[in-house]
């Protein structure tokens, strides 16, 4: 069952919009420890690490950066993006029931921020009466991990609580130097879940969720100074959704939610204090939604919605320390399975958004869906879509004394909107395989960027964020999987990515052109044993600046990857 597509339950198999799912089993299977690892073995999806400060892991899908990705938990928007990155490290996987990837423009449905897609963290809820489990792990750099979870169902009521600790002592890449890769980090996770059913026809849930973790390294400045950095973030959410359903069928459910967001950053200068550094960020995230399904005449699941917004960011790395906006939208689909088998569905929607900074946004969206034979899916999705600038590219006064550099927000920046279109095909071969493949394109204009032209002020390369006119991303995506006797699983993926800035005629940086992985799992029923091996591949990255400070950018690096993975569980 899958919800992210269409906001309603459905079959995935079922569903107009193509939905790549991970299921529980093959979270377990996988032996990630958190959603950013777990991540990195999907294909078409390029997890992108900072291993220095709290930008984490951000996910790059369709060419187009992590800001671009709108990331959800149960359907209500994740809070604390740091320079346009929702660290996906901070979501450990003992608490995640399945993952649910829509690529391609979701705003019709979610608003700002989907314009290369949505993923949608589904959290684990009590399914039996009494459940119970415990799973502790030990790996190089002293990482450790210990979590457990327990549930109960009694009658109409159910509930469960999770809780994990997470170290690990980090890693240094060059021992001759003072200065560390990758961070330290302790982590502590606390949720619960609690359902009551007071009858048949009238259901109330409520989750909360809290995290702290605390993330520490070295940093060696261009001035040779060393800093002793901290990370300490602190993060909380709660969500209240009563839902009535009646026998129409309809349903109408409500959400209140509210989520919060506090990170904690400092720099210590060894043998000084000329340059420490204290900034603390509060991202504070309220939304109240409306949602009404109604099937019509067995062949039209009609949906409508209304939802508010409220977010608020204070931080010193803000010019005037605070600021604040509102957003209020209408979205409305229809899925009408024109005949009576289903062979054949049309998906029209679309949304009204009201922001408080920019004005009104329309973003309809219409996806198409033809089975020609029950082994054969044709899929097509074509939709609008638009990214708010942040608070931090408004209006960010942030300067990095370890680095040299300074970087100021540009309240003068307009939106970012977008087209993009989606055409694909899944073909199955007896239960055993299946090809799915899709060919993408984006047209994105008002981009927003950093503007490399470096100007130099008080021995400081100053940056600021630019409007740079349009870009484009276009590719294709295949994905080739086999099973045999339950004994032996694969599957093989290739992705071509074609960028453009049409401002600078240049790639986008840090998009590989090729990628591919293969994977092979080895499973024993009777002893419950899993084996996975898995190779990735990603082609040639190029980043950009201007090294000679002649006006015009350079090509200063060119990265390319290989990985090799394997998991015994």
């Amino acid at each position: 069952i899958v919800v992210t597509g269409a906001r309603t339950e459905q079959a995935v198999g079922d569903s107009a919009v193509a939905t790549q799912v991970i299921r529980r089993e093959a979270i377990e299977a996988s032996g990630a420890e958190n959603l950013a690892e777990l991540l990195e073995e999907q294909p078409g999806l390029q997890v992108l690490r900072a291993f220095a400060g709290a930008g984490g892991a951000g996910v790059q899908m369709q060419g187009l950066d992590p800001k671009y990705t709108l990331i959800l938990v149960d359907g209500q928007r994740a809070t604390g993006r740091i320079n346009g990155t929702i660290d996906l490290s901070r979501f450990p996987a003992e608490d995640i029931e399945q993952v649910e990837i829509v690529k391609g423009p979701g705003s019709a449905l979610y608003g700002a921020d989907a314009i290369a897609g949505v993923i949608n963290i589904i959290t684990r809820k009590t399914q039996r009466a009494r459940e119970a489990e415990a799973h502790a792990s030990y790996g190089s750099f002293d990482t450790q991990d210990l979590s457990g979870r327990a549930g109960l169902r009694r009658g109409r009521w159910g509930g469960g609580l999770a809780a994990g600790w997470h170290h690990t002592r980090g890693f240094d890449r060059d021992p001759s130097t003072l200065a560390t890769t990758g961070n330290a980090q302790q982590n502590l996770n606390l949720s619960q879940w609690t359902e009551l059913r007071a009858r048949s026809d009238v259901k109330l849930t409520l989750t909360a969720d809290a995290q702290q973790r605390d993330l520490r390294g070295v940093d060696s400045g261009a001035t040779r100074a060393v800093f002793d950095r901290q990370n300490l973030t602190r993060t909380a959410s709660l969500t209240l959704t009563p839902e009535l359903t009646w026998a129409a069928p309809a349903r109408l459910r409500l959400t209140g939610h509210v989520a919060y967001f506090d990170d904690r950053y400092s720099l210590d200068q060894r043998g000084s204090d000329e340059l420490d550094d204290l900034q603390r960020t509060r991202d504070a995230l309220g939304q109240v939604s409306a949602q009404y399904d109604h099937l019509v005449a067995g062949r039209h699941m009609f949906t409508a919605g209304v939802e508010t917004q409220l977010e608020g960011l204070s931080t010193p790395r803000l010019e005037q320390g605070r600021a604040s906006r509102q957003r209020f939208a209408l979205f409305v689909q229809d899925e009408w399975r024109v005949r009576g088998d289903s062979r054949v569905v049309i998906v029209p929607g679309g949304r009204f958004d009201l922001d408080s900074q920019f004005g009104v946004f329309a973003t309809p969206r219409l996806a198409l869906r033809v089975d020609p034979h029950p082994d054969l899916t044709l899929r097509a999705s074509a939709g609008l879509g638009y990214r708010a600038p942040s608070f931090r590219e408004l209006y960010l006064s942030f300067a990095n004394p370890s680095a040299g550099y300074r970087v100021s927000g540009n309240p003068e920046l307009r939106p970012e909107t977008s087209r993009g279109l989606t055409v694909g095909f899944l073909v199955k071969a007896g239960g055993f395989a299946q090809l799915e493949a899709h060919a993408f394109a984006n047209d994105l204009h008002n981009l927003i960027t950093t503007d490399t032209s470096s100007v130099m002020a008080v021995g400081q390369g100053v940056f600021s964020y630019v409007n740079v006119g349009s870009a484009r991303t276009r590719g294709v995506e295949a994905v080739f999987g086999l099973r045999a006797r339950r004994l032996v699983s694969g599957d093989a993926s290739y992705t071509l990515s074609d960028t453009l800035d049409r401002e600078r005629m240049r790639p986008l940086p840090g998009k590989p052109r090729h990628s591919g992985s293969v994977r092979l799992q080895l499973h024993h029923r009777g002893a419950g044993t899993t084996a996975q091996l898995r190779i990735g591949v990603q082609g040639r990255q190029q980043y950009y600046a201007d090294a000679d400070a002649d006006g015009v950018d350079e090509v200063v690096g060119e990265i390319g990857r290989a990985s090799c993975r394997e998991r015994v569980s």
